[in-house]
């Protein structure tokens, strides 16, 4: 039996429009040319597909047994090539990445060298921004996806739908040198913290938004000394014996492990956050981004 593709595409068209001159229409073809294609096809079956009315084409019972095996195939058809075409994005393909320097150093380094290192030829941009800025980049589709802190407000999470996975677990916590080595071995009320001489991020980026809003959920105002636009700095301040710095801690051990800072005990911890991975719903991710969030 040889019966092209391109016969079953017709019959398909036909079978969900319900008309035939509807499916040239979808097909760019002319009337004349589908009603070949059916007219073939039936002859090659031995049997009639459609009833042909004032009111369009009906399927036979025939016609409608075809028709669910013809919808699967065509599924197929059409995922195979999804498929190829995105292992063909791998040998040619970019991939940008709106995220911030901290989570660019101490989290997605590791990876995106992993990355690079299985599919070289994928070109990788890595768009430094804080976590609403990333998410912007996202909608506006000048980025394919955005890693972020958690939560996000409810501002940033509008207007467009956004797939969000919870992907690595954070814990703020405050850490200090050895000028205040007096608080090693006690555990502090979060009182005597918020007396402290802090060290914070700017008040624009979503980790000291969360911060600020667990200590206000206690009735209590954070007013820090020194406020800065990066979590290294933070350790290094602290490290220099200048304030005692809010910090990630996952993203310190270096410190802790040489000595330069501890962490202080609190009596009311501040809740575990995540680290994010945002694509938007409705746009459909390149091969080259599928294989990224497989390795996050």
């Amino acid at each position: 039996m040889d019966i092209k593709l391109d016969q079953y595409k017709a019959f398909s068209a036909v079978a969900k429009c319900s008309s035939f001159s509807l499916a040239a229409s979808e097909l760019y073809m002319t009337q004349s040319a589908i009603s070949q294609q059916i007219k073939s096809l039936e002859e090659s079956l031995g049997v009639t597909l459609f009833i042909r009315g004032r009111n369009g084409a009906t399927l036979t019972p025939q016609g409608e047994i075809l028709f669910e095996y013809v919808k699967k195939a065509l599924a197929l058809f059409s995922s195979a090539e999804n498929r190829l075409a995105k292992l063909s994005e791998l040998e040619s393909g970019s991939l940008r990445i709106a995220a911030g320097d901290t989570i660019s150093k101490h989290y997605l380094l590791p990876i995106l060298e992993k990355y690079n290192t299985a599919y070289p030829k994928v070109k990788l941009q890595i768009i430094n921004r804080v976590t609403s800025e990333a998410i912007e980049l996202l909608r506006l589709g000048k980025a394919d996806v955005a890693v972020i802190n958690l939560p996000i407000e409810e501002d940033d999470s509008k207007h467009g739908k956004l797939n969000v996975k919870n992907v690595f677990t954070l814990h703020d916590t405050f850490v200090a040198g050895s000028k205040f080595s007096e608080y090693k071995d006690k555990t502090l009320t979060i009182e005597e913290i918020s007396k402290l001489p802090l060290i914070m991020l700017e008040d624009n980026s979503n980790s000291r938004r969360y911060v600020d809003s667990f200590f206000n959920t206690l009735k209590m105002k954070l007013q820090p000394e020194i406020e800065l636009g990066s979590h290294d700095l933070l350790l290094e301040f602290a490290s220099s014996n200048l304030g005692v710095s809010c910090v990630i801690k996952e993203f310190a051990n270096e410190y802790f492990e040489s000595g330069k800072l501890f962490e202080l005990q609190t009596s009311s911890p501040i809740p575990p956050r995540s680290i994010g991975v945002c694509t938007l719903e409705e746009v459909t991710t390149s091969g080259a981004t599928d294989k990224f969030l497989e390795l996050l």
